[in-house]
């Protein structure tokens, strides 16, 4: 054998021992990168899913989380008693959601997400979201829930839907048990859904009416989320969906589970900054919120040509205000949104009188350019509207799948 190699050529072997000794290095720097990856990654994670600190600035929330009252307690042995006639209305990944009479049922499947925040006095850990709406909804005493629902008038909720109970139990005999977070049902459906009404609609609006009709509770949900980041928080996931409709001029800010304080290390985090977030969480919620309205808008066309096609325009006030909103992102504020939003009111006349204020709309990319320009323009606004977040790539470079979410460690009583 040893007389075959010899045979061949010196330069021949020569190449053979170089290819062999590359092969090795790439493969050295190729474990280095992943090994990379994978810390990275899993300290993203770290942080992303890290405890809100819901002690900054409010000293007496410890006294609303647990309420232990009769009412309560007959309040919840109703709904477990009835759980059959439980709607389910939809269900994810981290659980389900129910609907009973005046009431919406959430419930958190134990493992499938990492509950963040630890229950006070407890050394087990709850869902984020149950503290969250207690700080910024509230609580609903039981003795008011008999009385709303008996009364036809609606209760307002001030941007945030109250906790009508919260407590852990088991679906069925020998399963784990499951938290679950009760609030008042809001029939009216988000913003998704009251698109599909009016795309539906056999008297189709405009998209200027509809904007008429719903600027005013736009408003005041950015008068909400003003109070919101004023008290050191941030939403992290405004959307659609998370947008519920009390009204035709209430809006309700929901889904509560992402909710952080401004400092939190999630907002520095490299997941944060690969979905392009801005860096002051408050701008971001602002500009997701208008990003939020304006798809809804969209979504709530038959055709939506005629909106896309002027969101690229700059002339009409509701692309100004989206035009404007972005050029000064870094430090948009909910009260500065809602001051222009009152001044690109939907009845204002089309213009560029600020074209010197903000820039050009963005052109379509030049890739979309080998479709339709009619297909183009709707890439871009959808592009231009869009609010996913996506951990995939961090879920994937630390082997979550093997190792799961880093542990955010134990809860001491």
């Amino acid at each position: 054998m040893g007389r075959l190699f010899i045979t061949i050529p010196h330069r021949a072997r020569t190449l053979y021992h170089v290819r062999y000794r590359v092969a090795i290095v790439l493969f050295i720097v190729a474990l280095l990168q992943q090994h990379h990856l994978y810390f990275v990654s899993r300290q993203s994670l770290s942080e992303k899913y890290s405890a809100t600190n819901f002690d900054a600035r409010s000293g007496d929330l410890q006294a609303r989380y647990w309420r232990p009252d009769d009412g309560d307690s007959r309040f919840q042995h109703e709904l477990l008693a009835n759980r059959e006639d439980w709607k389910l209305l939809g269900e994810g990944f981290e659980g389900k959601v129910f609907a009973y009479e005046d009431s919406v049922i959430k419930t958190f499947i134990p493992g499938r997400s990492p509950f963040r925040n630890c229950a006070p006095n407890s050394a087990t850990r709850w869902p984020t979201e149950i503290p969250a709406s207690l700080r910024f909804g509230g609580s609903s005493p039981m003795d008011d829930i008999g009385d709303e629902a008996s009364n036809d008038t609606k209760t307002a909720y001030n941007g945030f839907l109250p906790v009508k109970a919260h407590f852990m139990a088991s679906t069925s005999p020998g399963d784990p048990e499951e938290w679950h977070l009760v609030t008042p049902l809001v029939t009216g459906g988000t913003l998704v859904t009251l698109a599909e009404k009016h795309s539906t609609d056999q008297k189709a609006k405009a998209y200027r009416e509809i904007d008429a009709l719903y600027r005013p509770a736009f408003n005041r949900l950015l008068e909400n989320m003003a109070t919101f980041h004023d008290a050191g928080y941030c939403h992290d996931d405004i959307k659609p969906s998370n947008i519920f409709i009390q009204d035709g001029s209430q809006w309700v800010i929901g889904d509560l589970g992402n909710v952080r304080e401004t400092s939190h290390p999630y907002h520095s985090s490299r997941i944060w900054k690969e979905n392009q977030q801005l860096a002051d969480c408050r701008a971001n919620d602002v500009v997701r919120a208008l990003q939020s309205y304006l798809k809804f808008i969209q979504s709530c066309m038959v055709d939506d040509g005629a909106f896309n096609t002027a969101l690229f325009e700059g002339e009409e006030p509701t692309s100004k205000l989206l035009w404007w909103t972005l050029a000064d992102a870094p430090g948009m504020s909910a009260e500065q949104l809602r001051q222009r939003s009152i001044i690109e009111h939907p009845e204002a006349a089309p213009g560029r009188e600020d074209a010197k204020r903000f820039p050009a709309p963005a052109q379509s990319h030049t890739l979309l350019r080998i479709f339709s320009k009619r297909v183009a323009t709707k890439l871009a606004a959808e592009h231009a509207l869009m609010t996913r977040m996506d951990e995939r790539s961090a879920r994937l470079w630390g082997l979550v799948w093997l190792f799961g979410v880093p542990d955010p460690g134990h809860c001491g009583v």
